[in-house]
């Protein structure tokens, strides 16, 4: 039997969990409310492939792209 690819998208609680952040600091730092400190930067640039810089220094809304990119890649069901 064959198997289908795996079409499930991440979750923002996932991300975390990868990155051994809570979900809810994670949260803070896509809406804008605590800044992500540097070393946190680098774990989700490892998780995510989004640049350590725009975590850091990126503002909500760029951080908030980035994200929903990173969740949402490869489907063709987004933005449609």
């Amino acid at each position: 039997m064959a198997m289908k690819p795996n079409k499930k998208k991440i979750t923002q609680k996932e991300i975390a969990r990868l990155a051994d952040i809570g979900p809810d600091f994670l949260s803070h730092i896509i809406r804008g409310r605590r800044p992500c400190p540097p070393p946190v930067a680098v774990r989700l640039e490892e998780v995510t492939a989004i640049s350590r810089v725009t975590w850091v220094w990126g503002s909500p809304e760029e951080i908030r792209k980035a994200v929903e990119g990173y969740i949402y890649q490869g489907r063709t069901d987004y933005g449609h």
